[in-house]
């Protein structure tokens, strides 16, 4: 089971991004993001997130900064979000309206590289780079871990190609004038729980996660244009703004069972 949020492009300067790309407003409308959030038990309590990026044209598949997988690339980096991002913002607290709390945010590239930070407030301490997580011995920096899943970098256009198994399980038909042939990308990482919260247990109770607010969001870069997606926006956009984070559905997110 998995907790689905369905990311938003910020469309405020939807007209200027268009035209520095070269696509049509409905191209980039059509960028489809997913993200879903698991909890696991196995070996420890992990949260884990995995991307799920559709691109509607060879357009758009062309100007994607998207960093080929490698292993030797798996290290903390600082500013990865100028370039395209993954990214997951952590309260262990909820908050009411114009109140922040403490928070977390992780940054991974699609090559392999991550960043974790921890903020006491609304980009707080605001020096840059933001000061890293660390453990609890507080001198190693919180990691992440990366699914092996990267055999395929892309799913590419079917058109005049034959149906792979998933979509023909999804009976789409390829002849339909509505039929968009999407270009896949996606990447799953894992975060162990106890690098997160002084607080930490791992009994099976929701009070004991160290998660209450939950805001995945990505940054997808085009050529030189960045676009920022989430599943909702602060006006102008603002992944740290914690009033448009979604609460943790634990029920939903709960898994016990392993990555396979």
């Amino acid at each position: 089971m998995s907790q689905l949020f369905n990311l938003k492009l910020a469309t405020e300067n939807l007209f200027t991004d268009a035209k520095q790309i070269g696509v049509p407003i409905d191209q980039l409308l059509q960028i489809r993001i997913s993200v879903s959030a698991s909890i696991i038990y196995q070996p420890k309590r992990q949260l884990w997130l995995s991307y799920q990026v559709q691109l509607p044209s060879p357009t758009l598949a062309a100007q994607l900064d998207w960093p080929a997988w490698q292993q030797t690339q798996v290290s903390f980096n600082d500013y990865l979000w100028e370039q395209t991002c993954l990214e997951c913002f952590i309260s262990s607290k909820a908050i009411g309206d114009n109140e922040t709390t403490s928070y977390i945010e992780i940054n991974a590239s699609p090559n392999g590289q991550y960043a974790l930070y921890k903020f006491n407030d609304y980009r707080t301490p605001s020096t840059l780079p933001p000061e890293p997580l660390l453990q609890s011995d507080s001198k190693t920096k919180a990691h992440i871990i990366w699914k092996d899943n990267f055999s395929g970098q892309q799913i590419k256009s079917v058109i005049g190609l034959k149906p792979s198994l998933r979509l023909a399980s999804l009976a789409i038909d390829l002849t339909a004038a509505k039929f968009i042939p999407y270009y896949q990308y996606q990447r799953s990482f894992g975060l162990y729980l106890e690098q997160i919260s002084s607080d930490y247990s791992n009994s099976e109770s929701p009070a004991d996660i160290g998660i209450e607010l939950l805001h995945p969001c990505v940054i997808l870069r085009f050529d030189k244009t960045n676009l920022y997606f989430a599943s909702a926006h602060a006006t102008p956009p603002d992944f740290h703004q914690q009033y448009h984070w979604s609460k943790l559905d634990y029920q939903a997110a709960l898994s016990k069972s392993t990555l396979s």
